[in-house]
């Protein structure tokens, strides 16, 4: 088994070396600052990132991979058994390779990341339970998702409330999830499996017409498309984005929006010298004005969310118990094999 884990790591550390070699990708140990973030705020935020780490003396390093679904020489950094190796920063967005039950217990229990707070914390980060109370991960925003509810589509049924409504029979084949390629709402699943078990994920499943990207989900609901339910699971800033016919209305689920993190993990030891760009993730986040949609944890501004948004969270207590990275992809692999079968059958 030591030779094994050797052998992994030696063909980790030549694939990196020859991705960093092939462009200006600064080294894992090098760089201040390793950022994923959203589609739709990337562009925006890696600017303003940029211009943070340039302003310091000497010049930050900052890595923000630009492609949506690209393949990225970091992509084995959880892997990475030395702590000297691993970016000052690491910022990424829903339950990925940072929550894997093997990087949390060798960097995240052994206390090498601590935590950011805002000046004023977001009413509904702290009624859904969003700060760590381990102090390591700091959940900056969310992608929240939501239903939009093509009425003409469910022909007289009632539009659903709540996550639990999407497992009723009475929806079979009028439910489009939000998925592309082998990626799916992962906050969706891991809600459903927590709150309901398994018969969450297999009722949802057997509802299921078709999975289809977010941006396509915007364009289509409402109109006559072939692959278009009457119930799309969609993140609120795709939902917020398009002006849709009246016969579609925007849902709030009662029980909150499934909440998918925008955290980072910061290195205890560097929190002093990057301190801007953890300011940046605690307070400034929220000034860009498409981050409203995510969310951010900063409170300190108006918000144009109704008055009922809540957020649903699967909480601190069910990661600490649960590998979420295993257990999302273990349910992702289940719910397309139901739902193919659901489609044979129908």
């Amino acid at each position: 088994k030591l030779f094994a884990e050797r052998g992994t790591m030696k063909r980790l550390e030549h694939l990196m070396q020859s991705w960093q070699q092939a462009d200006d990708t600064p080294a894992p140990g090098k760089a201040d600052l390793l950022l994923y973030a959203p589609c739709p705020v990337k562009l925006v935020v890696k600017e303003r990132i940029e211009a943070i780490a340039a302003a310091q003396n000497p010049a930050l390093t900052t890595h923000i991979p630009m492609g949506c679904t690209s393949v990225d020489p970091y992509d084995p950094l959880y892997m990475e058994t030395d702590v000297d190796k691993l970016p000052a920063i690491i910022a990424s967005i829903g339950y990925g390779d940072f929550w894997r039950g093997e990087f949390v217990r060798r960097f995240v229990q052994k206390g090498v990341f601590a935590s950011v707070q805002p000046r004023v914390l977001n009413p509904l980060h702290a009624e859904a339970g969003l700060v760590d109370p381990a102090g390591a991960y700091t959940i900056y925003g969310v992608t929240p998702y939501i239903f939009l509810v093509d009425h003409k589509k469910l022909d007289g049924l009632p539009a659903p409330r709540n996550w639990g409504d999407l497992t009723h029979p009475r929806y079979r084949g009028q439910v489009v999830m939000c998925g592309d390629g082998d990626d799916m709402a992962d906050a969706v699943l891991l809600n459903q499996y927590k709150d309901y078990g398994e018969p969450g994920v297999t009722g949802l499943a057997a509802n299921i017409k078709s999975f289809m990207h977010s941006s396509r989900m915007a364009k289509v609901c409402g109109t006559a498309a072939p692959d278009a339910g009457g119930i799309f699971i969609i993140p609120l800033f795709f939902a917020e984005s398009t002006k849709m016919p009246d016969h579609v209305e925007v849902v709030w689920p009662e029980d909150g929006a499934a909440a998918s993190p925008l955290y980072l993990l910061a290195k205890k030891s560097e929190a002093q010298r990057l301190a801007p760009l953890l300011d940046f993730f605690a307070n400034g986040f929220g000034s860009i004005d498409s981050a409203a949609w995510f969310i951010p944890m900063d409170g300190a501004r108006p918000s144009p969310l109704p008055h009922n948004a809540r957020l649903k969270w699967v909480g601190w207590d069910f990661v600490e118990n649960n590998d979420v990275n295993s257990l999302r992809d273990i349910l992702a692999l289940k719910f397309r094999r139901l739902q193919a079968g659901a489609a044979c059958g129908s």
